[in-house]
């Protein structure tokens, strides 16, 4: 049933992400390059998935702004990985290393793609690079948050322990939107802890077994 796809958390606060998106954290592209400031080649990012959850993203040009944007984020990315192994960090707003995760940070400004300009949060685990796109007065610490335990649950569903690729995506994107449905219920974040990420996961894997049946 479509009511049993959704939420049942009940702390959603009134902030909506204007997008979530998954791609591959791979580059032919030269770090170098990329470090000196030469934009990641739009034709170069690899998007797996992506969602708007705003009128204006799913417009004509819904696919040249998801490149445009995931292009940005593997920039970031490759600069704070770069900046983190050798120490030099003043391009990054928010840089972090724990284990195999990097994250970050970093605003986007009006432009012919956005009409307001954007805050990204992005989070990258297991050869998978995810974020969200929120609006500028959105919470960039619980949509963080909000973040880290959505990617952890969607690699603990699918293959933990392993290097994402879009085929594992693509073989189960039902699965996929599901989880983004109990997260993230119609864009909007909500107030989670670990403790309901792993309910909710619980009560999809009831679901789905249900299902099966």
């Amino acid at each position: 049933k479509a009511a049993s796809r959704h939420s049942s958390v009940s702390g959603v606060c009134g902030m909506t992400v204007y997008g979530f998106f998954l791609m591959s954290a791979k580059t032919t592209q030269k770090v170098e390059d990329i470090v000196m400031g030469k934009n990641a080649s739009i034709r170069d990012t690899v998007l797996w998935l992506t969602r708007f959850y705003d009128k204006e993203g799913n417009d004509k040009f819904s696919c040249a702004r998801a490149k445009t944007i995931g292009g940005r984020v593997l920039q970031e990315y490759l600069i704070t990985m770069v900046g983190s192994e050798t120490g030099d960090s003043k391009s990054v707003w928010t840089n972090s290393k724990t284990s195999i995760n990097w994250r970050g940070v970093f605003r986007l400004p009006k432009s012919k793609l956005m009409a307001t300009p954007k805050i990204v949060t992005w989070l990258c685990k297991n050869g998978m690079v995810a974020f969200f796109v929120c609006e500028d007065f959105t919470n960039v610490i619980l949509a963080a948050n909000q973040l880290h335990l959505l990617v952890s649950s969607i690699i603990e569903h699918v293959r933990p322990e392993t290097t994402m690729s879009p085929k594992i995506v693509n073989e189960r994107p039902e699965e996929i939107h599901m989880i983004l449905d109990r997260f993230i219920p119609c864009g909007h974040l909500q107030f989670l802890s670990e403790a309901d990420a792993k309910k909710e996961m619980s009560e999809l894997a009831a679901i789905l077994q249900k299902n099966k049946k």
